[in-house]
């Protein structure tokens, strides 16, 4: 073989080679971009007793399905009445404190509880009996019954009035916004005793509107301070409660701190819910053998839950959310919230009771 043809020779091997690297690293570019874009869930990690993985619960979606519901009107409502071409009639007036108002030649009127529309059908029946064919109007011209409340890390703390379809953001907004010691990842909606999740980042730094969700009279909005550094026991311990965080406070000591396992605790199912609230790493621990592996750092927010023995699948979590985070409520209430959200509450509405400090 001549001297040009081992030149030629050489350099076809090396644009094989060459070939062969493009096409394996173009196979690692799209495997990595496929991993990147993640067309599927993340699966869980697991680590010796440790197993971690993530869970959507907002409740945004669910909530946001709702039908709308038509403003009732209570007590402070103030409405104008007026009848068509019957211009002496026309008068405004506030809902008393009995949820009555007092009309032109029929007296006093039952409202509360009425939808204007309500109201206007009755009072145009009553007034048949003097007028003919009476064509009346009821207009709502200041909300005054229907209260919510947003506490914690806002601007101004306290009770706001509402009017029909008054979201998220307006009620925020209405509290003068976010402090700069707000811990989004912790806030939540209570409504009728329960929380609610929704994604406040989401919400509030990447202007995610499908979390904007819309209030209901009673709500409570609460965001938490970031500067409050305590994690929550909760499940089959004998004593639920709330710990605040040292920088060496470990799972099993916060666990003995709450008393130990009830005999009805599922060892093998202890669950650390890390991060956003409504977004949270899950870290589910296997502690029947009380591994040194198991007995992690607990960071400040952590809701640790322990697993009854008829409850041991995480993937529960997000169907039973409402009765996990229950007495997470009322720690919080109690231990937490503070004095000026108790005495917020305890003028604004009669239906929270306070729950005596736990010690």
């Amino acid at each position: 073989m001549g001297h040009y043809e081992l030149r030629f020779l050489f350099l076809g091997v090396v644009l094989c080679l060459l070939s062969c690297l493009s096409q394996l690293g173009c196979g690692r570019a799209v495997e990595r971009t496929a991993v990147k874009e993640g067309a599927s869930p993340p699966k869980p990690v697991t680590t010796g007793p440790l197993t971690v993985t993530r869970q959507d619960l907002s409740m945004a979606r669910q909530l946001k399905s709702l039908p709308a519901s038509e403003y009732v009107l209570g007590p402070e409502d103030t409405v104008e009445i007026s009848v068509f071409r019957q211009d002496e009639l026309k008068m405004e007036g506030a809902i008393s404190s009995t949820g009555r108002i007092s009309y032109h030649l029929i007296g006093d009127i039952e409202a509360a509880g009425l939808t204007q529309f309500q109201l206007r059908d009755k009072i145009q029946q009553e007034l048949g009996r003097f007028i003919k064919d009476p064509r009346v109007v009821v207009r709502i011209t200041e909300h005054g019954s229907h209260k919510i409340f947003v506490l914690g890390q806002v601007n101004h703390p306290g009770v706001y009035r509402m009017k029909s379809d008054f979201s998220l953001l307006e009620g925020i907004s209405s509290a003068g916004g976010i402090t700069p010691d707000a811990y989004l990842g912790g806030a939540y909606v209570v409504r009728d005793g329960k929380i609610l999740l929704v994604n406040f980042l989401e919400l509030l730094e990447k202007g995610n509107m499908e979390e904007n969700i819309m209030l209901l009279p009673g709500d409570l909005v609460y965001i938490p301070d970031s500067r409050d550094h305590r994690v929550f026991i909760l499940g089959e311990v004998n004593r639920q409660r709330s710990i605040q965080v040292r920088d060496d406070l470990t799972l099993f000591e916060a666990l003995a701190q709450a008393g130990g396992f009830t005999r009805d605790a599922n060892k093998a199912s202890i669950w650390v819910m890390r991060g956003n609230l409504s977004e949270p790493d899950i870290i589910t621990i296997d502690a029947r053998g009380m591994d040194l592996g198991a007995n992690i750092a607990l960071e400040r927010g952590d809701i640790v839950y322990v697993a009854s023995s008829t409850f041991a699948d995480v993937e529960q979590i997000a169907v039973r959310i409402s009765h996990i985070l229950q007495p997470f409520y009322n720690l919080a209430r109690s231990v937490v919230w503070g004095d000026a959200a108790a005495d917020i509450l305890k003028g604004g509405d009669s239906r929270f009771v306070w729950p005596e400090e736990d010690d």
